[in-house]
């Protein structure tokens, strides 16, 4: 029995589902998300989802979006609660106990009470939720295939990053052949900016630097934010636009929010992403991670250039 199918039986007994997303939700984990509330109302099923952090603006054309439900409480309320692309139990619902966890970061927890799907080699977690869908006895929709559509592209780059494998493409063409129209979906997400999120950018862009011979670091303050009156879920993708340095294997990525500096990190060369976040107790996989630094901005730009001037 495949780790879908033993998902899928835990599942299909149980009436009632709550899908929790990590924070900062991103398009992998809403898509899972979304893709995961559809095929469950097919099946008949109770299903509720949600996160710590609200979802974007930028994703609310994804099925279900009005239904999700920020600031969830740490309470199950019965129901078979299931972490998608959640690589630790502070980045879910702190205090809320997953009976399933399924995700692709290597530096997942393990926390799932009952199952712990974790597959490094997957471009997404969509990826998996979609044999998860199949295993259900779930016809893939316009609804779930677009969600997952979604999930997988933006997180292998839209088919560009290493991430992405012959099975990230046969599933794509699975999820076109289904009802998900890339041009559209193209359109949703790359040409719906607002002036503060490009004045944002463009602030982030204009501070970027070389460190060392191999890697590149930029940042946002609180004052950018106030500023251009951008918000934090702006930064979505943000990180990908640094790496398009040249000679920069490693790209840094820090946004000063209320309580920390979050971290981006991405590596395209040989060092590992994950390794690199992991100084800070951070985690994600060799290409994509994060991390966050409990330090005044300065000292932690000062952090950041030590640790990269050794790549």
């Amino acid at each position: 029995m495949t780790e879908a199918e033993k998902i899928a039986r835990i599942l299909l007994a149980e009436p009632k589902w709550r899908v929790v997303c990590h924070v900062k939700p991103d398009g992998d984990t809403l898509g899972c998300g979304s893709a995961l509330v559809s095929a469950g109302k097919k099946l008949g099923r109770d299903v509720i989802w949600g996160g710590v952090d609200p979802l974007p603006p930028l994703y609310a054309f994804l099925p279900h979006s009005g239904e999700y439900r920020a600031g969830a409480s740490a309470t199950d309320d019965g129901r078979c609660v299931i972490a998608v692309d959640v690589s630790a139990r502070d980045r879910g619902v702190p205090g809320l106990e997953p009976r399933i966890s399924i995700d692709h970061h290597e530096s997942n927890e393990r926390f799932g009470a009952e199952v712990n799907w974790i597959d490094p080699q997957a471009a997404a977690t969509g990826e998996m939720i979609y044999e998860v869908i199949l295993a259900l006895g779930c016809a893939l929709d316009a609804d779930i295939a677009e969600a997952l559509y979604v999930s997988i592209a933006t997180d292998c780059g839209w088919f560009k990053f290493s991430n992405t494998t012959a099975d990230t493409m046969r599933i794509a063409t699975e999820l076109v052949k289904a009802g998900a129209v890339p041009a559209t979906l193209d359109e949703r997400l790359h040409f719906n900016d607002t002036p503060a999120k490009l004045r944002l950018w463009g602030r982030c862009m204009a501070r970027v630097r070389p460190v060392g011979a191999h890697a590149a670091l930029s940042w946002i303050t609180r004052d950018d934010f106030r500023e251009t009156g951008a918000l934090e879920s702006d930064t979505d993708g943000l990180i990908n636009m640094l790496t398009h340095m040249k000679g920069a294997d490693v790209t840094v990525m820090v946004s000063e929010v209320k309580d920390c500096l979050r971290c981006s990190v991405r590596s395209r060369g040989p060092v590992s992403a994950q390794a690199i976040a992991a100084k800070w107790n951070g985690g994600g996989h060799r290409y994509a991670a994060g991390c966050k630094i409990h330090l005044p901005l300065g000292e932690g730009l000062k952090a950041l250039e030590e640790e990269l001037s050794r790549v």
